[in-house]
């Protein structure tokens, strides 16, 4: 049963993968993220200072445009084969096989649809000024690693975001709908989390859960993490801008609740299509006689 459910995920898996890369809208997706992080970090200049200074440029940017690339990838993921459920029921394809394969394939496609970052990364290693080719040893001193670890980073804030994405094409009746709900899910992923956060410190809550409540939407975890593990790093001794597990916990959370809920709407919705096409044709046989 494992091998047999493997070799499934695996066909599923490629089957995903060589759907992406013959969609011309990913390529063009991935040359706009290049030109947008380009123009930033020309306009910034960060990145002739070094690593740090251009993970400054890129963080507020970077919680915008990652969201949209996560979500573009995701929202049509499960959407056209909706259409087709009850052919693939017909195969020893279980939902949760399926849907698993399918997210696993659109996350390979967004960290292939990172490499803008690496370009710019590598772009800093070689015309930044020469005292950033110092790596770090220690507080104070920049380095290509923190970099590495930015780019890390980027990917956990794109995966919740596509996860999430995935559920609205499930749920959607149409492309429009789906679009729909991936812009509401954008908004308030990038923008509504933070002002849940910001409503919650006039309300009373205490200042000592804020680094908790901070991580909460992605983002915020996202920035937070930056801040505690890459930002703060090579400045003056400080911590305390999230708790990283917490962080960290959030992002796998809204991640595994994103994948759940596309498994069970899918589950669900093929049971009760199917009772109610037992329904229809025992009504036709009672029509018939």
């Amino acid at each position: 049963m494992t091998a047999s459910r493997s070799r499934v995920f695996g066909a599923v898996l490629r089957r995903e993968l060589a759907t992406v890369v013959r969609t011309p809208g990913y390529w063009l997706t991935v040359f706009g993220l290049l030109v947008v992080l380009g123009g930033v970090l020309a306009v910034g200049g960060g990145g002739e200072t070094g690593f740090i200074p251009t993970i400054v440029d890129l963080l507020m940017p970077t919680e915008v445009v990652v969201p949209v690339v996560a979500v573009v990838l995701g929202y049509r993921a499960l959407l056209a084969d909706v259409e087709e459920l009850a052919m693939i029921r017909t195969y020893p394809v279980s939902m949760a096989t399926y849907v698993c394969g399918v997210f696993v394939a659109r996350v390979a496609a967004l960290v292939g649809s990172m490499v803008p970052f690496a370009l710019i990364g590598g772009v800093v290693w070689l015309t930044a000024s020469p005292d950033t080719t110092i790596y770090a040893t220690h507080t104070g001193v920049d380095s290509p690693l923190l970099f590495v670890r930015f780019l890390v980073l980027v990917v956990l804030l794109g995966i919740p975001y596509l996860s999430m994405s995935m559920v609205a094409g499930v749920v959607a009746s149409s492309r429009r709908g789906a679009i729909a709900l991936a812009a509401l899910l954008l908004v308030g992923g990038v923008l509504g989390g933070d002002l849940a956060v910001v409503g919650s410190l006039g309300g009373g809550a205490g200042s000592g859960s804020l680094p908790a409540r901070v991580a909460i939407p992605p983002n915020g975890a996202f920035r937070g993490l930056v801040f505690e593990h890459v930002v703060g790093v090579a400045l003056p001794p400080d911590s305390g801008f999230v708790s990283s597990r917490a962080a960290i916990g959030i992002l796998i959370g809204w991640t595994v609740v994103g994948v759940g809920s596309a498994v069970c709407t899918l589950t669900v919705g093929g049971a009760v299509g199917d009772r109610l096409e037992r329904l229809r044709v025992r009504i036709e046989s009672v029509r018939d006689r």
